[in-house]
């Protein structure tokens, strides 16, 4: 019997140190959803025939609405810093091409209806909020590994889709963010953070290449 009543007894520490523990963790999870614009501008020196030496330019902008759900994880090092990483898929909603050749405009408007047709994002993030009240500013600075996507393209227009994949297998895009997070309940918080991502990455064959993404970042945070 008094076995029994030790055991219960130091269950009961037990139990009441891990809430402790937990109620002061450092971890924090969420869950995100965003809207995101893409906008790329684009030249190439294209040779005209039987002409190598003679340059015209093939030039081309596009646009792209798209929409991003993903996962978070926080590790907080005090109340005002943190570092984040999780991963994010992008689902190509709508895009237009505008392309100039030898002067002459065109322009495509395209959808994409094939429910795989998805990218892939890992962020890491520092993140900084100033003040612990209960709706303040928050920065976020880092970058996020970028993995090669899947486009499903209808080669042969009889409704079959081949997947092919296009550039490097990972590309590494600085991103920054400034928002709100307001704090919901003791466990809950509320981020809105517009995030702004621009491509780096060298295109040697390019005359010129920008490209860069907008997305509004809202997570829900819950605090271990």
């Amino acid at each position: 019997m008094k076995t029994f009543r030790y055991s219960v007894l130091l269950g009961s520490l037990l139990l009441i140190n891990l809430q402790n523990s937990f109620g002061q963790s450092k971890f924090s999870v969420s869950v995100n959803l965003a809207p995101v614009y893409t906008h790329t501008d684009f030249s190439l020196p294209v040779p005209l025939p039987n002409s190598p030496v003679v340059l015209t330019e093939y030039a081309g902008r596009a646009y792209g609405l798209h929409y991003s759900v993903g996962l978070m994880g926080w590790y907080h090092f005090s109340s005002k810093w943190s570092a984040s990483a999780g991963i994010w898929a992008t689902h190509q909603a709508i895009g237009k091409t505008n392309i100039t050749y030898n002067g002459v405009a065109s322009s495509t408007t395209y959808q994409y209806n094939h429910p795989f047709n998805n990218y892939y994002k890992v962020p890491v993030q520092i993140n900084y909020q100033p003040a612990q009240k209960k709706l303040s500013p928050y920065f976020s600075a880092g970058v996020s590994f970028d993995l090669r996507g899947t486009s499903y393209v209808d080669l042969f227009g009889d409704g079959t889709y081949t997947a092919v994949k296009f550039g490097k297998p990972v590309v590494v895009t600085p991103l920054v963010g400034v928002g709100l997070i307001y704090q919901l309940t003791n466990r809950l918080s509320l981020l809105t953070q517009p995030t702004f991502q621009y491509d780096l990455q060298a295109r040697p064959a390019n005359n010129y290449y920008h490209a860069y993404q907008v997305s509004l970042q809202t997570q829900l945070i819950w605090h271990l």
